[in-house]
């Protein structure tokens, strides 16, 4: 018998029929003719590939799929209606497409529950208030760990007593959190990619309030430290996950100025946290100060429980590719159970040790990401502006608690204001600057306008770094007025959010569909490098290097490495441009290979059904599990999404498949 598949010879013009050579087997003719005419409302009559797939499924009473079938219907996936969202012009257009009707999400998971927002299958089809609740919600999420980060510092010169640690150990809770902040977000990015964004927000959450309520009843500053790592841990799940989201519900034109208020939590964070903490101590003690973060995180977990909807455009295009691709039978009961006990025990052994290696392995390989030129230089110069922003915040509570200025925690607290001050103000105007520089170059270029025009908007931050940390240094340094050192702040504030901010909408754009690796890149650099100069601030600054020449280096610091901003506008481009090259001959290598395997292949028998996942050679006679075929090669959507693992196969009209 030969099954001959052919998209000509059908009743119906656009879905295909199984034609049998043998008249008598007219069940199964007519069963592929029914699953042809009583589609699924789901897939309509008029996308004639998606029929394909459905009418090439096997019934109840077909030994299984052959080899060719399989494959080329998961070739022919992205023909499917369940996907057409991923080429839908508002995913991939810089120019605002007006409303669009909102579709439910395909697949609704356990943890998609409770959820008041609709989930959508198109993310960016939800409405503008929506969106903005979204980020409202996305910014809050990123305020928690600069909250948590921060709202001990004020207590810094008070608190070592009672823990039993030195001035220098106190700083170790900084640095231990900022390192946990840079390390959880190179996995919280890519489970978010593997899993969606809503499973990540809260586990990472969930995780946060219980560290935060185990930090509240440390018997010592051992244990406190080593709290404060796994609270840092779970509260990062927002720094690199949450510019990913607005990357998936904005269009490009469109995130500058949504990143912008983004940004605000981050901001907030180093805001209210020093007054919250220097309040609480002064009233109730340092556990206090804790437990206000155990309520915060609590508190966003129920927000998020109810109104954080799964947004990860990546993640839906695969739901929906899977459903539309042919169901695979299950393996026969015979054959697994003439599986040896140990054959068994082996082979789970193998898959544990595979997904260990898959989650924490891995999740390293974002760090490649900073190899990158276009994406090192910028993360590079940003990193140590923001490392630049600890030596400000570890110097204000030890430098302002000695004298002449003899400051108490609360007065302490409030000396953090006006820097604050600044990143707000820094982090809306850098959104709309951003914007602003993105719709010249679209005017001057077109659409293909390049992803750097955006970092011209970063020329009126670059210079008020620099200057804000030489006022603040050597205004305490000289004892002079308050005033004089809080404006420094400030002033630095306002720079830092208008290149920082700026270069976080850069991320989204340069490598479209990897911002939450990207930035976790970023994330782990930044970090760490805060970590290190929150750690030699104080060591430095009593070995007589004072609070003057300490920023002083930074200060410089931060003006030589902005000379990587204008290498990136510059060469940006070609690197691109190479990157591409490299990517695009990987796939046609990737391809060839894949073709010359099927080509050489030679044709293949179906197994009795004993044997249904077995394919026979015709020159030999030992079954090929299809475990052992070719793999599907990881191909990202040129568009953005990073959503499509398709094999690369020839694709013919008919195919012949002889048992």
């Amino acid at each position: 018998m030969a099954l001959h598949l052919s998209n000509t010879a059908t009743r119906d013009p656009v879905a295909p029929q199984v034609l049998q050579d043998n008249p008598s087997d007219a069940n199964t003719r007519s069963m592929a003719i029914e699953s042809s005419e009583t589609r699924p409302n789901n897939l309509p009559p008029e996308n004639p590939m998606a029929a394909a797939q459905f009418a090439e499924a096997p019934t109840k009473g077909q030994r299984g799929i052959p080899f060719e079938q399989e494959i080329q219907s998961r070739a022919d996936i992205s023909a499917s209606p369940h996907v057409e969202f991923a080429r839908h012009p508002s995913l991939h257009s810089d120019k605002p497409t007006g409303p669009e009707p909102q579709k439910p999400a395909l697949v609704t998971r356990w943890v998609d529950r409770f959820v008041l927002l609709p989930n959508l299958q198109n993310p960016k089809s939800y409405k503008k208030h929506q969106k903005a609740f979204i980020v409202f919600l996305v910014s809050l999420a990123s305020l928690c760990a600069p909250f948590a980060s921060n709202i001990l510092m004020p207590t810094f010169p008070f608190i070592g007593p009672p823990l039993r640690l030195t001035s220098t150990e106190v700083t170790l809770t900084t640095t231990v959190f900022m390192i946990a902040i840079g390390v959880g977000p190179l996995f919280h990015a890519f489970l978010s990619e593997q899993y969606g964004r809503r499973p990540v927000y809260l586990a990472g959450f969930a995780l946060f309030t219980i560290a935060s309520i185990a930090c509240t009843s440390a018997p010592d500053g051992d244990d406190l430290i080593a709290y404060r790592f796994f609270q840092a841990f779970g509260s990062s799940a927002a720094q690199s996950v949450g510019i990913g989201t607005i990357a998936d519900i904005y269009i490009p034109a469109e995130r500058g100025r949504a990143t912008g208020w983004w940004f605000l939590g981050l901001i907030l964070g180093p805001m209210i946290s020093p007054v919250v903490g220097g309040a609480l101590f002064e009233w109730m003690g340092w556990r206090a100060v804790l437990g206000a973060t155990s309520i915060f995180g609590l508190s966003l977990l129920i927000l998020m429980v109810l109104f954080l909807p799964e947004t990860s455009v990546s993640l839906k295009a695969r739901q929906a590719a899977a459903l539309s691709s042919p169901p695979i039978p299950a393996p026969s009961t015979t054959s697994v159970r003439s599986r040896s006990t140990s054959t068994l025990v082996k082979a789970g052994i193998l898959f544990t040790l595979k997904q260990t290696l898959k989650h924490t392995i891995q999740p390293l390989a974002a760090i490649l990401y900073l190899l990158f030129p276009p994406i090192g230089l910028t993360a590079l110069y940003s990193s140590i502006c923001f490392a630049s922003l600890y030596g400000i915040s570890t110097t204000t509570p030890f430098s302002f608690s000695e004298p002449p200025y003899k400051f108490d925690s609360l007065t302490i607290s409030l000396l953090y204001l006006p820097s604050c001050v600044g990143y707000m103000l820094g982090s809306v105007c850098g959104g709309y600057l951003s914007d602003r520089e993105l719709r010249h170059a679209k005017a001057r270029y077109g659409d293909n306008y390049p992803p750097e025009a955006r970092l011209r908007s970063a020329r009126w931050g670059v210079p008020l770094i620099p200057a804000g940390l030489l006022m603040f240094g050597w205004g305490v340094s000289r004892w002079d007025h308050v005033a004089v050192p809080l404006i420094g702040g400030f002033i630095f504030g306002v720079g830092l959010m208008l290149t920082n901010g700026t270069i976080m909408a850069f991320f989204a754009d340069v490598i479209p569909g990897q911002t939450a690796s990207v930035v976790a890149a970023f994330n782990l650099m930044r970090n760490l490098l805060a970590g290190l100069v929150a750690a030699v601030t104080i060591p430095a600054i009593k070995s007589g290097l004072q609070e003057g020449w300490f920023l002083t280096i930074l200060a410089v610091l931060c003006t030589i490495s902005s000379l990587s901003l204008e290498t990136v506008q510059r060469l940006g481009p070609y690197w691109r441009q190479r990157r591409e090259e490299r990517v695009q001959n990987a796939r046609s290598e990737a391809a060839a290979e894949r073709s010359m395997r099927g080509s050489i292949r030679p044709a293949t028998s179906v197994s009795s059904p004993s044997r249904a996942h077995s394919v026979r050679s015709v020159t030999s006679e030992r079954p090929i599990p299809l475990s052992t075929l070719p793999s599907s090669p990881i191909s990202p959507d040129p568009q953005g999404s990073s959503l499509s693992q398709v094999p690369i196969t020839h694709k013919d009209d008919t195919h012949n498949v002889k048992s």
